[in-house]
């Protein structure tokens, strides 16, 4: 499970047949994150004739020409953002006119061409799905949990608490971890392992 995205935001410059591209590419998290950067690109590239998007968030996913001809700038630029596969996905290409008509075909390669270039300067990784486990154990075994949890890879304490009867925490893992970590607390607790 998980998905792929860009590891870092990066920006590719290109000048095509006098024409200027410069493709953004980013990781997004949220919708508010695209209304912001999009507004931050525009406000940087202020007299820019285009600045054509395409994005995908799970479910969630748009593009935008700004103006160019249909089809020629944010399809084709998701159309790349869905071959490779890639979630949670911001591309911005703005682009300054350089006086010479690219045609259609010119400008779907020229927009899907340098965002191509930025995706693979940023790179990409992948983001495992992560699941909270909460559980309480006996305080005989606590030095023990501490141990295994220690070792165990890709897993994060984030809350410890006391009860009447033992240690209470919540880890973060990753998910496909969860079965195997639940049932070695089982056995290291010899079944005395509560879940909340």
């Amino acid at each position: 499970m998980g998905y792929f995205t860009v590891a870092k935001e990066f920006e590719h410059f290109e000048e095509i047949k006098k024409s200027k591209f410069y493709a953004c590419v980013c990781r997004m998290d949220d919708l508010n994150f695209f209304k912001e950067k999009l507004a931050a690109i525009k406000a940087k590239y202020p007299d820019a004739g285009h600045h054509c998007f395409a994005y995908k968030l799970g479910k969630e996913l748009r593009f935008s020409d700004d103006g160019e001809p249909g089809g020629t700038a944010g399809r084709p630029m998701f159309e790349l953002i869905d071959k490779r596969n890639l979630d949670h996905i911001l591309a911005i290409n703005t682009r300054y006119f350089g006086g010479t008509k690219l045609g259609t075909g010119g400008l779907a390669r020229a927009y899907s061409g340098s965002l191509a270039k930025a995706i693979e300067q940023a790179g990409i990784k992948e983001i495992k799905d992560r699941l909270k486990l909460k559980f309480e154990v006996p305080f005989a075994e606590m030095d023990s949990v501490h141990r295994l949890l220690d070792d165990w890879a890709e897993l994060k304490k984030e809350d410890i608490d006391y009860s009447a009867n033992g240690l209470i925490m919540q880890v973060s893992l990753l998910a496909d971890e969860k079965e195997n970590l639940e049932l070695q607390l089982r056995n290291m607790t010899k079944g005395s392992l509560k879940l909340f």
